[in-house]
């Protein structure tokens, strides 16, 4: 390695840290409250970090001879390889979560995109015995690549692929609209790993890594006016581009439920606000853990919620309320909070012959208004009950 190629090598992969750390700051800084998409967009910047500096190490270090050198070689350059396959299999993640907001789904289909990452780890991890199979590293700790590091490549860009069909599905679904950049992130990684992969000693994979995340984050500020800052869910205005999706896409499998929080004032009067605010985020773990894959929520307003679900069959929306009264249930029990919550719905299909939006919502309120006198008969009754009891005891 000549000192031209080696100083390249420091100056760009320390651009991609210091892009990342900058980055990093700047999120410090704007994010009150981490939800999921934004854990896994941290880790991608953490693991960035450690690929653009462990990377300057690997060609430091390469053709010295130093006790331990060559096992300190493979661990460095096995890092790389599965530091790259673990990025694209959390873009995958937050991608998933960004567009379906679902953290219930996320972990579901995380079981699945996980697979190719696992055959990455092993085949690093057979390769550190000397095998070669995805690099060498020679009696004289010079680095050579190995028959099988396609596969890496091939793992990598299976990710990269998956997002792309990820966000275009979801957009044909018609339950989802497109704001999330998956080609700002995409583009940049693949051409990094491409030259690095055509061009022997040349290291622009981890920087370009950097600078499509950076471009994501940018990009993502302007659009996250979709999103309740406070529950994480979609908020009126995401509800209402999709509400005029439906009338121009002229479905007839949507099905929505009107959901509102019970005895929800007494929260804030009892507990305070901060404590209204709690139950809010809570609601909406609940909500999200709740919906299928064919499902989205949203804050409609205040302690209103929907969920809109892309189905024909009226009994996926019975088990969806089902889902829901069996969270909520789980929550309650776990004693976590000291309030209780439990909800009113109602549900509704869509017309999509009419395209009346508004009776949709309507014919949703009433039958959730209808819940919600019964729950309240019911409480009165038991209250009832209980001075009842009370003066005989």
């Amino acid at each position: 390695m000549n000192p031209v190629n080696m100083a390249e090598i420091l100056i760009v992969n320390c651009i991609g840290v210091i892009l990342m750390v900058f980055l990093r700051l700047t999120r410090i800084e704007n994010i009150e409250k981490r939800f999921a998409g934004d854990i896994l967009f941290d880790l991608m910047i953490w693991i960035t970090i450690a690929g653009c500096s462990v990377e300057m190490l690997t060609f430091v270090i390469d053709g010295r001879i130093f006790p331990f050198c060559r096992e300190l070689s493979y661990l460095l350059n096995s890092f790389c390889f599965i530091g790259t396959c673990g990025v694209g299999f959390l873009w995958c993640l937050y991608v998933d979560f960004r567009v379906f907001n679902n953290a219930g789904r996320v972990r579901r289909r995380a079981k699945f995109l996980i697979i190719p990452f696992v055959l990455d780890v092993l085949l690093n991890l057979v390769n550190m015995s000397g095998c070669g199979i995805i690099f060498t590293v020679s009696e004289d700790n010079i680095y050579h690549r190995g028959s099988l590091v396609l596969v890496v490549y091939v793992i990598l860009f299976f990710y990269f692929i998956y997002s792309i069909c990820l966000v275009d599905h979801s957009k044909k679904s018609g339950l989802h609209i497109q704001f999330l950049p998956v080609y700002y992130f995409v583009v940049p990684c693949m051409l990094g790993t491409i030259i690095q992969g055509v061009v022997y000693g040349v290291t622009v994979g981890w920087t370009s890594v950097a600078v499509a995340l950076l471009f994501v984050y940018i990009e993502t500020q302007s659009r996250n006016t979709f999103v309740d800052a406070l529950s994480g869910l979609y908020n009126r205005r995401y509800m209402d581009c999709i509400l005029s999706q439906f009338k121009r896409s002229a479905r007839h499998d949507i099905y929505g439920i009107m959901i509102d929080v019970n005895d929800f004032k007494r929260i804030n009067d009892v507990y305070g606000h901060s404590k209204g605010d709690d139950a809010i985020r809570n609601i909406g773990k609940i909500l999200s853990n709740s919906v299928p894959d064919n499902g989205m929520v949203i804050r409609y307003a205040g302690d209103e919620f929907i969920i809109f679900l892309r189905t024909d069959d009226e009994e996926t929306v019975k088990k969806t309320i089902q889902r829901v009264e069996v969270n909520t249930e789980k929550f309650n029990k776990s004693h976590a909070e000291p309030y209780a919550l439990s909800f009113a719905m109602g549900y509704s299909r869509f017309d999509a012959s009419s395209e009346d939006v508004e009776k949709f919502l309507s014919a949703m309120d009433e039958k959730m208004y209808a819940a919600k006198r019964e729950h309240y008969q019911q409480a009165a009754t038991d209250r009832r009950k209980n001075r009842i009891e009370n003066r005989g005891a």
